[in-house]
């Protein structure tokens, strides 16, 4: 009945069309079209910014709804995120207005959230790109009561930034001028700006103070905590680089576990790094802190924040290397240059003091390379001040090296290689080798040569060593002159290429004869001499062989190896084992830094030295797996660049009337990075005692 009734109705109110009803009827089609027509334009355009924010961030954007209101296109439920994840941005309302190439953005809710461990110069990017995938010309947008989360993907790790208001402006450049609160444990107000002066865009930012609490647990070192205190007189400005200043006031936090208090100091940030011209500070029992250097792989600052930076990380290391050791008087950490980093301070072990020295060298760090020095570029020489040496050939870190011919010859004990040359024989004592990628080789390498004269063979068993009891070659890096060596006849060489020489001629070395390429042969080599004219087939290398070899240094003993306590029974100067006096050693690290490591000895009231064993025992308290003695006692010298210096100093006291020993040969690092530009001029040293100030 109902359905019938219905039907009747429709037809009563249906009947037959007139034109008259074809009008109107046609007007309602008409106004319904142009409603579903905007809404379809509504629709498509949502669609058309959707994909515009999605390749241009190469991330995921969505919108929940277009519509216009009083002349206002009105955006709802917006959401935009970067391809890594490393920025999203919701906003409740978004509003503009176009007129022509301006645009009049007003957002409402808008809230940005930053990981910062995500962040690349891709991400970063996506901006700009999506200004020119929209087609924005003049883009003005108001910012009203925004928010700002800066965190870390893993972890609680968190800064907020609440009440941002202001204004950004993007024409040709983008311009701003905002101010908000930094939350922490109160608000931290600050201020931010953006001024175009037709040729530069010069940035402003500043606070009052700010919470390092939250700051510093962005940064992806763990064993870095500052839990609270405060950053004051913060600046920024991009005039002229990006460079900013603040100061720390009374914080207090840990380095790999260690309490640290009363942190002062001005940190400097500049475009390529940060550091400081001195921060200061105590360990829980009133041990004094100093540090200072720079940081320069900081260049990523997603790389800072997300895995940290390297020799950020290596300072603390060598800090809590330093803060782990007993009975601390003082202690001072630097950075030297990129990949090296140096400490020093002092200690008391069964009433006894010390003072000692380190120096970390990262091998990966492509800047850097080891190679020795040699007096005077010559094995017999006059010697040299290990200073001397660095200065000469511009090192930045290093030590003096091995065993010598003290006050005559200065001829080295053992090994030298010096930039893939081989100097000097290896002896019957431990060396080590550096290849070409400073991977270091401890060993105790043997000569294996040999000349060949026809059907003659003469047993070579020393290189530019003088005399011999043997044969010996001699090269032009021997030196000047040979000293006269009764017994022993001088065949000068002539090279032919390969291993071919041509003898010259035959000299008795009853004189001091010049140095040449040559053979000196003992009258106790049984086979007959070579003639003047005859072709020699002269073969020689080391053995064990080290591909590539590039830097090698005799002396020893050794000390550790695979991390024990190595007895060396071929020690030179054996009677000095348990003799407490100035040591030093190069050692491997299990993560495989290379380390130097000094004692200053002979000065009663401030470090007194150490045995050998007493050595050992140090060198494996820091986790060394191998470690080799250098030339100890009044030969001790550790010499690296203070930050703000050009050049190398001595950072140890030697124990010749604290001055310098003239020594044969060094092992230095070699950097090709520029120098610093933060810490311009180097700070004082002192040595405090306890409970003063470094």
């Amino acid at each position: 009945m109902t359905i019938k009734s219905g039907v009747a109705s429709a037809k009563r109110a249906f009947p037959r069309p007139s034109w008259q009803r074809i009008a109107v009827i046609a007007a309602c089609v008409v106004i319904f079209l142009i409603a579903f027509a905007a809404a379809a334009h509504d629709t498509i355009e949502k669609m058309v910014v959707e994909r515009a924010l999605s390749g241009a961030f190469g991330g995921d954007a969505t919108i929940a709804n277009l519509r216009r209101e009083d002349g206002l296109t009105i955006l709802e439920g917006v959401s935009v995120q970067t391809a890594a994840g490393s920025a999203t941005l919701t906003a409740d309302r978004v509003a503009y207005t176009v007129n022509g190439d301006e645009w009049d953005v007003r957002p409402t809710g808008l809230h940005v959230t930053v990981a910062v461990d995500r962040l690349t110069g891709d991400e970063l990017s996506g901006a700009p790109s999506a200004a020119h995938i929209l087609n924005l010309g003049h883009l003005r947008l108001h910012v009203t009561n925004a928010a700002l989360s800066i965190v870390r993907s893993t972890g609680a790790a968190k800064l907020e930034v609440a009440g941002l208001n202001g204004t950004l402006d993007a024409a040709a450049h983008l311009t701003y001028d905002l101010h908000g609160d930094v939350i922490g444990d109160t608000a931290y107000p600050f201020s931010a700006n953006a001024v175009d002066d037709g040729q530069n865009i010069d940035q402003h930012w500043s606070a009052a103070a700010l919470p390092v609490a939250p700051v510093a647990a962005l940064f992806g070192n763990p064993d870095l905590a500052l839990n609270d205190g405060d950053a004051r007189n913060v600046t920024f400005t991009s005039a002229g680089g990006l460079h900013g200043t603040f100061t720390l006031d009374g914080v207090r936090g840990s380095i790999q576990g260690h309490a640290l208090h009363a942190l002062t100091g001005t940190v400097t940030i500049a475009a390529d790094g940060l550091g400081s011209t001195g921060l200061d500070a105590v360990l829980d029992d009133g041990t004094p802190v100093a540090a200072v250097g720079e940081v320069h792989d900081g260049t990523d600052w997603g790389r800072i924040f997300g895995s940290g930076t390297r020799d950020l990380r290596a300072l603390t290391h060598m800090f809590g290397l330093i803060a782990a050791q007993p009975n601390l008087r003082w202690m001072n950490v630097e950075t030297t240059a990129p990949g090296i980093t140096f400490g020093q301070y002092a200690m008391t072990a069964k009433a006894v003091p010390h003072v000692i020295q380190l120096i970390a060298v990262d091998p990966k760090e492509p800047t850097l390379h080891f190679d020795t020095a040699l007096s005077h570029d010559h094995v017999i020489s006059t010697g040299e001040r290990t200073s001397d040496l660095a200065l000469r050939t511009h090192a930045v870190a290093g030590a003096n090296g091995d065993y010598f011919d003290i006050g005559r010859t200065y001829e080295p004990q053992g090994l030298l290689i010096k930039s893939g040359v081989l100097y000097h024989g290896p002896t019957d004592h431990e060396a080590v080798i550096f290849d070409r990628t400073n991977n270091p080789t401890f060993a105790r390498f043997h000569l294996r040569a040999r000349a060949v004269d026809g059907t003659r063979t003469y047993p070579v068993t020393l290189f530019n060593s003088w005399p011999t009891r043997d044969v010996v070659i001699i090269t032009p890096d021997f030196g000047k002159l040979l000293p006269p060596a009764p017994g022993v006849t001088f065949a000068a060489l002539q090279p032919l290429g390969d291993s071919h020489y041509r003898v010259l001629s035959l000299q008795r070395t009853t004189t001091a004869i010049p140095v040449t390429w040559g053979l000196g042969i003992s009258d106790l080599v049984r086979e007959p001499l070579p003639k003047p004219g005859d072709v020699i087939d002269l073969s020689y290398a080391i053995d064990p062989p080290v591909p590539g070899a590039f830097a090698g240094i005799g002396s020893g003993p050794l000390l550790l190896k695979d991390g024990l306590w190595y007895e060396d029974t071929h020690a030179p100067a054996s009677d000095e084992r348990n003799v407490q006096w100035p040591v030093i050693a190069i050692g491997t690290m299990s993560d495989g830094t290379l380390m130097f490591a000094a004692v200053d000895g002979r000065h009663p009231e401030r470090s007194i030295g150490m045995t050998r064993p007493e050595f050992s025992d140090l060198l494996r308290g820091y986790g060394m797996i191998d470690a080799m003695a250098l030339d100890s006692g009044g030969s001790v010298t550790l010499v690296s660049r203070a930050p703000g210096n050009s050049a190398t100093t001595v950072r140890n006291v030697p124990s010749d009337f604290s001055e310098e020993r003239y020594v044969t040969d060094a092992l230095f690092v070699y950097s090709t990075a520029p120098l610093g530009t933060i810490v311009t001029a180097p700070r004082p040293h002192a040595e405090p005692t306890p409970g003063s100030a470094p």
